[in-house]
């Protein structure tokens, strides 16, 4: 039943995390009244390593030097792979999604509801009710866990990644000596069967420290496979332990095309993380949830939402994820035609393909981690192996970390079959 004392907006935005927050801040600028509810007061700790690649900017319509708060741009990438270790050139920024979250939010003009748990959300002919506050569309913004996106329920091909990691301060000295590279500059671990990677990022007087696997199970073991990495090379404070002992775990899932078919219906739509559109290798997560506030503010704005999803799949940013997912799921099927021939038992990590993906069976989705000894422990990163095919995967790798739009997007979509 509808409240008695409703507060009527045109859109009612779940999470004031960057989608929602983007997604906001587009709309009230095109004159909707939007109230954004989050369960938490802002600012909030947020595990999230706070990478942002170039694009980013273009999507907040704001310059590097207006961002008031902490920003370490970065020119190197240092990769270790298979016992080697190669700084790259590339490019991008690191923040502390602390501040950065709280900053969007601020910014976007819409009205707040901090401290709001979502427990109900109701829906009738005239739109959508969370408690005391209705509207005609509802955003979906919180995340994995979104209650908008349990009822939209996305197809889920894959499970979710996992992560371990935490964000934590020391002094600004202990990191300055122990870091590998500049300030800023993210030391990456890859695993043996590129099936996840550690990250270690000194942000002066910070570190964000952690791990994912494509497999969540093997997420425990990767940590402290990454941990003892980066330990071994001198490259933690040894302050830093006490502080890791604490590391806390959490999943999001990466970007699948079928995740598109639910990101609208009947007035309600989601965006970022609810929607699962996390890079499908690297897992970068910030640039596509902005990238899908944006869109989803559009569609409303243009007062049709039901081209929402359409207009995800036009985005540049999202297209290039779908020949990247499709690139993946060509280098399974080539790899799973090559053990049938030669009736080997799988393709070796020392042979490098387009997009360094691994896939475990004929029957396994991509992107799926091969089998480990242990059944739930990545490869370790520290084994030995081609010289010339693991520098290829590692630059490949760090490529993709920085953001770089594909080049050849035009014969890509002619070979991996992808275009509109």
């Amino acid at each position: 039943m509808p409240h008695a004392l409703a507060t009527h907006y045109d859109v009612l935005v779940v999470g004031g995390g960057p989608a929602g927050s983007t997604c906001a801040r587009v709309l009230t600028a095109g004159g909707a009244r939007v109230a954004v509810l989050d369960r938490a007061e802002f600012p909030r700790v947020k595990l999230c390593a706070g990478w942002l690649s170039p694009g980013i900017w273009d999507v907040l319509e704001l310059q590097p030097a207006s961002y008031p708060h902490g920003l370490w741009e970065w020119h190197t990438c240092h990769v270790h792979y298979r016992g080697k270790d190669h700084a790259i050139p590339c490019h991008g920024w690191f923040i502390r999604r602390y501040e950065l979250d709280q900053f969007l939010l601020r910014r976007s003009g819409a009205e707040l509801h901090l401290g709001t748990a979502v427990k109900q959300i109701e829906r009738d002919a005239d739109g959508w009710s969370i408690g005391p506050y209705r509207a005609r569309y509802l955003v979906g913004a919180g995340g994995t866990h979104c209650p908008v996106a349990r009822m939209l329920a996305p197809a889920r091909p894959r499970r979710a990644v996992g992560v371990q990691e935490l964000e934590f301060q020391l002094d600004a000295s202990s990191v300055a000596r122990t870091r590998l590279g500049r300030d800023g500059e993210p030391e990456l671990v890859l695993f043996d069967d590129v099936g996840g990677y550690g990250w270690n990022v000194p942000k002066s007087d910070w570190l964000n420290v952690g791990c994912g696997t494509l497999d969540a199970t093997a997420a425990r073991g990767a940590w402290r496979h990454t941990h003892e990495h980066l330990r071994g090379a001198g490259h933690l404070p040894d302050t830093a332990d006490a502080e890791l002992a604490h590391i806390k775990g959490h999943s999001y899932f990466l970007f699948e095309p079928v995740h598109l078919d639910a990101a609208y219906r009947d007035g309600a739509l989601l965006v970022g993380d609810s929607l699962g559109l996390a890079h499908p290798i690297t897992a970068e997560g910030i640039l596509p949830a902005t990238v899908s506030g944006r869109r989803a503010a559009e569609a409303i704005l243009a007062g049709d939402p039901a081209s929402y999803p359409a207009r995800l799949r036009r985005d540049p940013v999202l297209a290039d994820y779908r020949r990247v997912h499709a690139g993946m799921a060509a280098v399974g099927k080539l790899r799973d035609r090559l053990r049938r021939l030669t009736g080997r038992p799988g393709a070796s990590a020392e042979s490098p393909s387009p997009e360094g993906a691994s896939v475990a069976s004929s029957s396994a989705p991509p992107g799926t981690p091969p089998a480990t000894p242990s059944g739930n422990e990545p490869a370790r990163p520290n084994g030995a192996g081609n010289g010339v095919g693991s520098a290829a995967i590692a630059r490949g790798f760090a490529w993709m970390f920085s953001g770089t739009p594909l080049p050849a997007r035009r014969l890509l979509d002619l070979v991996l079959r992808t275009g509109a």
